[in-house]
């Protein structure tokens, strides 16, 4: 099928797709993003082919190629893609499309199939590439999909990011990103985390966590310090993570959205890159809570830079210091920018916690994402059980409960 768009040229990668094209180089992954969805009565593979062409000519990021090496980004103002009609079952096409590698100078970063059942069209899958966009960028694409808007598109797209990131000002803030980085690196206590007591083959481990408690002690907390809940689950991710591990003053890779940036709001592209936060834990809980208000918002501000620079100047730091200087820990707090699920709450009255997966495929030493709402906190971990033990890491989903209802505790006495 056919369609056009607005836009077109060649030019660098902008430093969202740059940031995600060094990590699945890195990694050996994909990242695909999408799945399957069902159909209502009485829809049509035209819908769906509709829906296709609709993305394609609405969004840049979607008629996008890559070619080189380094890669550079070709946009098109129009061409021809594929729409899969199948009867195979959508879940097992979603599967197939997120495990086949794309290859970005011969084919578009979006794959798009309408399962049929006789005559009734019954599931469409769509599965696109990292490269083209985040989540916060698929929750403005499935807003404006559903509603068909023919609005002007918000956020400039990567060809215009890229332009504008080589410009001085931009410059000048990657400069000072950098310097963000480099400084709290080189001013932190080397962090000695403890030997993993259980490296386990398959190496990579999958968990959530969904907590009833953790809402209301958060809320509480917020309410007590003049803060938002986001402060306080930092507080308490970082508290738990030091009960359990022993490091005290924690660097953290926090995902920053940049969607406060006014060019970048409403963007269909990948735009979140990592922040640096050390926060330190001693002390009384309500200065951590202090703390990590000032510290994820530095870590917010620097968190848009150009990631070849700033792996060359971690690099530096790391050959000083040591490679324990740059803890790989990462926390994803998505219930502000919406969650791309539904969460659900436990089975029963209290929290609960699950091993969901485990694998071999690389990924971070450390990585938790946040979503919710006011009933339940849902927690989503992946561990490398290398870098801490399964049941350490989720002793600190537990004690990150532990640590807030405390402070609910008080709360409720008035203290």
């Amino acid at each position: 099928m056919s369609f056009a768009g607005e836009g077109s040229g060649a030019g660098e990668l902008s430093w969202g797709q740059l940031d995600v094209w060094l990590k699945m180089r890195r990694l050996g992954r994909t990242f695909a993003m999408g799945g399957a969805r069902p159909l209502p009565p009485g829809s049509t593979v035209e819908d769906v082919a509709g829906e296709l062409a609709y993305l394609m000519g609405r969004y840049q990021s979607m008629r996008t190629r890559f070619a080189g090496d380094p890669p550079r980004q070709i946009v098109h103002d129009h061409g021809t893609i594929d729409l899969e009609v199948t009867t195979a079952d959508p879940e097992d096409v979603a599967r197939r499309y997120r495990a086949t590698p794309f290859d970005y100078a011969t084919e578009w970063p979006v794959r798009m199939a309408a399962v049929v059942d006789g005559d009734r069209c019954t599931h469409a899958v769509l599965v696109m590439s990292h490269l083209v966009f985040d989540g916060a960028g698929a929750l403005v694409m499935m807003a404006e999909t559903a509603g068909r808007t023919t609005a002007p598109v918000r956020g400039v797209a990567p060809l215009e990011q890229a332009r504008q990131q080589a410009l001085p000002a931009a410059q000048r803030h990657n400069a000072a990103a950098l310097r963000h980085w480099e400084t709290r690196l080189r001013q932190i206590p080397v962090p000695a985390m403890p030997p993993s007591r259980d490296a386990r083959s398959p190496r990579y481990h999958h968990g959530v966590f969904r907590s009833t408690a953790l809402p209301a002690a958060l809320s509480a907390a917020a309410l007590d310090h003049g803060t938002d809940t986001g402060a306080v689950l930092l507080a308490a991710f970082a508290t738990a993570f030091a009960e359990v591990t022993g490091v005290a003053v924690l660097p953290l890779r926090l995902m920053a959205s940049n969607r406060f940036r006014a060019e970048l709001d409403g963007s269909v592209s990948p735009v979140s890159q990592n922040g640096l936060c050390v926060l330190d834990t001693t002390g009384d809980f309500g200065d951590v809570v202090r703390r990590a208000r000032g510290a994820a918002m530095a870590a917010y501000k620097h968190a848009y830079y150009d990631r070849r620079d700033l792996e060359a100047r971690v690099a530096a730091v790391v050959a000083d210091r040591g490679p324990g200087v740059d803890l790989d820990v990462n926390f994803n707090d998505r219930r502000f920018g919406g969650s791309l699920r539904p969460v659900p709450r436990p089975a029963g009255p209290d929290s609960e916690f699950a091993w969901v997966s485990a694998h071999d495929d690389p990924q971070s030493g450390f990585f938790l994402s946040a979503d919710g709402s006011d009933e339940v906190l849902e927690l989503t971990l992946f561990v490398d059980s290398h870098f801490l033990a399964p049941d350490d890491a989720a002793a600190v989903l537990w004690a990150m409960e532990t640590v807030a209802a405390r402070r609910l505790a008080r709360h409720d006495r008035g203290v």
